[in-house]
């Protein structure tokens, strides 16, 4: 049995080996007896050179030669293994202790099974207790890796753990402490100069002061030393090496004097004199880094450049106001119609004297003596310099932050005006309009390959599988490839729009480009483009069997129109190519489902063309039977109307026959008793007359 522990090679002891089986072994030169090093190994005897053995053997040495050359990076440790002592001081890595305990517990089970013969135990792993890993790595605290028994402390709290500078409980750290830093950047010159500080609210004004102080303290001592830094490309999270490079920096010493306890001097001047906490405007190197970590960490950092701007002008005016009144209060209240003139909140009145003052808007009352006039001068040279440089950086961070809009905006119009200037139809020009809001819409932007540019390679390739994985992967055609190809893949897609109705592609064209529908559907027309054949949704993929067929089948075999709003992502067939030069089975896949596909296509027309036979064939048999139900019923009506008018004949003739006998035999001229009055009397029915054919 060999146990390797890092490169340290540990073998069993040769005494229990020779108790056991009867045999002994004899030993190289060392001071151990059971178990040795590499050095002090037990003789083997020598084997039989074959190639395998010349090759393990060169290997070897290589290795020994590896090991003798950087032996003062990995120092051959001697080992004592199953020993009661505890472990060597230079095990100090999680990977030590836990091969350690690997083999403390295979020590048990050989000493189970060899005592009374059953088959050992499972060995049962210790759970352990994972941090919680931010961006930056964080090594594990050896406290961390013990068995979790009841309450265990968070990392931030933890001191054998360093602190991420860019984690999320550093940064709310950093919140509580900018709070404490603001609460004393205006309430010590508030409560300098206005008279708020009073006998009764004295002992809450001194709980939040001290309140400060303790997490200013906590910040220096406990928090500030754990950081982690980079040197060289690495991360240090040595606690010595931490705290050095904490007290070698500037911000360490302005720390440590914000922490000057001139609170002592309370005793002889009073709690009223809380300009003594002057020291702790100092740490404002926090209420900056504060301000950094948040624009990294919000999607709108520009909100956070905008406050922190606008909390500089209000701090100016505040100041501004402080001493407005503190000059006030020094010449007298109310003594002329410059100073304030005790009446309402003077807070506010004072804040509203300041801003007028600072920003020249409004007609500020005349100084009368030397001081009111060096303090409108100051304070009128801080609204033309400061104020002035303040207000062009906020202009400067909203253009900054609409600049993309700006961009779009002078792009749309830039195309409206070429188009009103080749006097397009007002159909098209509506057509580009709508294709610019929409990509804008999806988008944000025009030209993501320049946006990406600015990064590296592997980070560009990240940044495209965030993006575009998720609709890889329910593409069908890619389903069997590679991560390798995907990730290749990736990277050459272009995001393409299409309005409701756009011609995507053309039956007949040559393919250059296949698609995959991201968002939105796209119809397969027929040839005629009268009727659908098939709908394409998210995932779908078309034209590729123009990439992908073989030679003299790279035209579109389908014409494909955009049913709504659709973005799509092209491949080209050179990127296409290109990625699989290096994939050759990836490559086998998608020309055999590209064969595949053809056939399945193939099928499908040779289907279509039997039914549009078939259909054509009965509309032709239905066709000859409405003739010949047609001029069956035309020879039907004409034989009918010849006997009509047989039948019509005999009555017609009958009438004109009566109509002669009548206007011949005239009763009344000629005194003949017709035959009505003749049957007068009688009370029998009339003769009915029925005229035949004959």
């Amino acid at each position: 049995m060999e146990v390797t522990v890092d490169v340290h090679t540990v073998h069993p002891s040769t005494s229990d080996r020779d108790a056991k089986y009867g045999t002994k072994t004899p030993l190289a030169r060392g001071p151990y007896g059971s178990w040795c090093t590499p050095e002090t190994s037990p003789i083997h005897h020598p084997l039989t050179q074959t190639n395998s053995n010349i090759e393990t053997k060169t290997q070897l040495q290589d290795q020994k030669r590896f090991l003798e050359a950087n032996s003062t990076v990995f120092p051959l440790q001697k080992v004592r293994l199953f020993s009661t002592s505890p472990p060597p001081d230079y095990i100090s890595s999680i990977e030590d202790k836990k091969a350690i305990t690997e083999l403390k517990e295979l020590k048990k089970n050989y000493i189970t099974k060899t005592t009374s013969g059953d088959k050992p135990p499972p060995i049962q792993e210790e759970p352990d207790c994972e941090p919680e890993y931010p961006q930056s790595p964080i090594p594990a605290s050896p406290t961390r890796y013990t068995k979790c028994k009841g309450f265990l402390l968070s990392t931030f709290c933890d001191p054998y753990m360093p602190i991420d500078p860019q984690g999320r409980l550093y940064i709310g750290w950093l919140c509580l402490v900018t709070f404490c830093y603001s609460y004393n950047a205006w309430g010590i010159a508030l409560r300098s100069t206005f008279p708020y500080q009073t006998p009764e609210n004295t002992p809450m004004w001194l709980a939040a002061d001290y309140f400060s102080d303790l997490v200013y303290l906590l910040d220096v001592a406990f928090v500030k030393p754990r950081l982690m830094y980079l040197h060289e490309g690495f991360w240090v999270d040595d606690p010595v090496e931490t705290r050095k490079n904490y007290k070698r920096k500037v911000q360490y010493k302005f720390d440590v004097i914000s922490l000057t306890p001139l609170d002592v001097l309370y005793f002889y001047f009073g709690t009223q004199k809380a300009i003594l906490r002057f020291p702790r405007l100092l740490k404002l190197q926090t209420f900056w880094e504060f301000n950094q970590a948040m624009d990294r960490v919000l999607a709108s950092p520009y909100v956070v450049r905008i406050g922190k701007t606008l909390c500089y002008i209000f701090y100016l005016i505040h100041l501004n106001a402080c001493a407005y009144y503190a000059m006030s209060d020094h010449i007298g209240l109310g003594s002329n119609g410059w100073v304030y003139d005790n009446e309402g909140i003077a807070y506010i009145r004072c804040f509203y004297f300041a801003t007028k003052t600072a920003t020249s808007i409004g007609k500020n009352p005349k100084p009368e003596n030397t001081i009111e006039y060096l303090y409108m001068t100051a304070a009128w040279l801080m609204g033309v310099f400061v104020f002035a440089l303040l207000i062009g950086q906020i202009r400067d961070i909203i253009a900054t932050a609409t600049r993309a809009r700006t961009e779009y905006r002078k792009a749309l119009d830039g195309c409206a005006r070429y188009l009103r200037r080749l006097n397009l139809p007002a159909a098209l020009q509506r057509r580009v309009t709508l294709w610019f809001n929409y990509t804008w819409s999806q988008q944000r932007c025009f030209d993501e390959a320049k946006i990406l540019n600015w990064l590296p390679s592997n980070m560009k390739r990240d940044v495209a599988l965030a993006v575009h994985m998720s609709t890889l992967s329910k593409v069908q055609l890619f389903r069997d490839c590679s991560d390798s190809l995907l990730r290749d893949l990736v990277l050459q897609l272009r995001p393409v729009s299409f309005l409701p109705g756009d011609l995507v592609v053309r039956s007949g064209d040559v393919g250059h480009q296949m698609y995959i529908i991201k968002t939105g559907e796209c119809c397969v027309m027929s040839q005629d483009e009268t009727e659908v054949l098939a709908t394409l949704r998210e995932g779908s993929v078309f034209g590729e069997i123009s990439l992908l067929g073989i030679e003299g089948l790279r035209r579109r075999t389908a014409t494909v129109r955009s049913r709504g709003y659709s973005s799509l992502f092209a491949l080209s067939r050179s990127d296409l190519d290109a990625a699989l030069e290096y994939h050759k089975e990836a490559a086998k896949v998608l020309r055999i489902r590209a064969d595949q596909i053809i056939r399945e296509n193939a099928a499908r027309q040779t289907k279509q063309r039997l039914a549009a036979l078939e259909a054509r064939k009965s509309a032709e048999l239905a066709k000859r039977q409405e003739s010949a139900l047609r001029r069956k019923s035309t020879v039907s009506g004409h034989s009918n109307a010849t006997e009509g008018r047989r039948l019509r004949a005999p009555s017609a003739t009958s009438k004109r026959r009566l109509s002669t006998v009548s206007e011949k035999k005239n009763p009344r001229a000629r005194g003949y008793r017709t035959l009505a009055s003749t049957c007068t009397g009688i009370r029998t029915p009339l003769p009915t007359i029925v005229f035949t054919a004959e």
